[in-house]
């Protein structure tokens, strides 16, 4: 998997989930249960207990208003519903198993861990084969005593940025229901 592949499968794992907080006592804690998770997914496959540990890290409605932009505010309640659907099917159908395979045997180095108020970053360093040696920066928001992943920096690349440029590109050109067909169309594959 070259790195481009490798950052859509980190994408679209973080942002394709649903909302429900994980309990952990640190942002490192919920990074290491996440990624352990990830892991698994390769193994398991879509085991409950993998996936919900997975979509607990991560606030879908918050992410899905993020990569949408002013898309999100024009959709009522049900268009919204279905369109937070659709990602999270594609997390489990697509996402899942290319972040599984892509984490499974590589070593993970734990870096730093770098708290301000309610936020913090979690920086970690993955040595890959073919890529060498990768640095990924999971950023969190304390929520109660919980922690929520944010965004990830795949080498100092914001992948909800990169997500949300590549979802308005898609609407500017085509229209959201383009966008939404895409999406379909890639789950058809899988």
């Amino acid at each position: 998997m070259n790195l481009k592949s490798f950052g859509s499968a980190v994408s679209m794992t973080f942002v394709l989930c649903a909302v429900s907080p994980v309990w952990a006592d640190t942002p490192t804690t919920t990074i290491k249960n996440l990624l352990d998770a990830v892991r698994a997914y390769k193994t398991v496959g879509t085991a409950a207990s993998v996936r919900k540990t997975v979509e607990d890290t991560l606030p879908l409605q918050d992410l899905s208003k993020e990569v949408l932009g002013p898309q999100w505010a024009k959709l009522n309640a049900a268009e919204q519903k279905n369109f937070m659907q659709l990602l999270q099917d594609l997390l489990q159908k697509v996402a899942y198993p290319k972040s599984a395979e892509f984490f499974g045997d590589l070593h993970i180095e734990f870096v730093s861990e770098h708290m301000t108020g309610a936020d913090a970053v979690v920086e970690t360093s993955v040595s890959h084969p073919k890529e060498g040696q990768v640095t990924i920066e999971y950023k969190l928001h304390q929520v109660g005593s919980h922690w929520l992943l944010n965004d990830v920096l795949l080498d100092n690349v914001s992948l909800v940025t990169n997500v949300r440029t590549q979802m308005q590109q898609v609407i500017a050109k085509e229209s959201y229901q383009g966008l939404l067909k895409r999406m379909r169309e890639k789950l058809m594959e899988s």
